[in-house]
């Protein structure tokens, strides 16, 4: 009962956050699913499914939004690196994955404290090749795909709703071939189905109250939360 309801508000929070800066979902409920759930493994299952969902959510309300042409590189790279990424992942011990998830928030954390201003994202294949494999490691891996992705485009899409549903877009399709490759790999267990559920209820209501708080705010008011976002997330994995 604890642990439903543990993910029922984790959920509502992780979605909020998606609706309002269009990323976060993976890294908000991974600093508290790898301590609540069984295994590493599950986690990241869970993590992916809604994710995925609150992606959906948010993609099917702005149709018209979404700019196909600047993720489909990134989606090829990300795919391949993130079915190796899995199937590397599945013959590692949950203390190990553990262990390289915490290392991954701290790489993270550090390159957007201190590098972040530093180091701008170029229209070059080679920069799409990069981040799609990054993000791939980190979504396969690490149920948190969003950074790399975040930072080419937020770059190139100036409109808030585009950049909003071109984002979520990339994340629905990601988590369906995420699944696929999770479910391949054992990660699927008998409590997935219930926790899906009540995680589902905490993402209706969170894309709910986002939605209200998205309206209000515009295009560099987005920038700025999503840059807190990142910056939070990274302060918290390193206390």
């Amino acid at each position: 009962m604890t642990t439903a309801i543990l993910i029922f508000i984790l959920c509502i929070g992780a979605s909020f956050i998606t609706r309002v800066s269009g990323f976060g979902f993976g890294i908000f409920v991974m600093m508290f699913f790898p301590y609540i759930l069984p295994s590493y493994g599950e986690s990241t299952m869970l993590s992916g499914l809604l994710a995925g969902c609150t992606a959906f959510l948010i993609a099917i309300r702005n149709l018209q939004f979404i700019r196909w042409r600047h993720i489909g590189c990134l989606l090829s790279f990300n795919i391949i690196t993130a079915y190796i990424a899995i199937k590397y992942m599945a013959s590692l011990g949950n203390d190990t994955l553990k262990s390289c998830f915490g290392c991954m928030f701290i790489i993270v954390a550090l390159y957007f404290i201190f590098g972040d201003d530093k180091i701008k994202i170029s229209h070059k294949r080679g920069s799409v090749f990069f981040l799609g494999i990054t993000s791939g490691i980190m979504g396969g891996m690490f149920a948190m795909p969003g950074p790399p992705i975040v930072l080419y485009l937020i770059e190139r899409l100036e409109d808030k709703r585009s950049y909003i549903a071109t984002l979520q877009a990339f994340s629905v399709l990601i988590n369906i071939f995420y699944t696929l490759f999770r479910c391949n790999a054992g990660f699927f267990s008998d409590n997935t189905i219930s926790w899906l559920g009540i995680g589902l209820c905490g993402v209706v209501a969170g894309n709910r109250l986002g939605e209200i708080l998205f309206r209000r705010i515009d295009s560099n008011t987005i920038k700025k939360i999503v840059y807190f976002m990142l910056l939070a997330s990274g302060i918290t994995a390193i206390i």
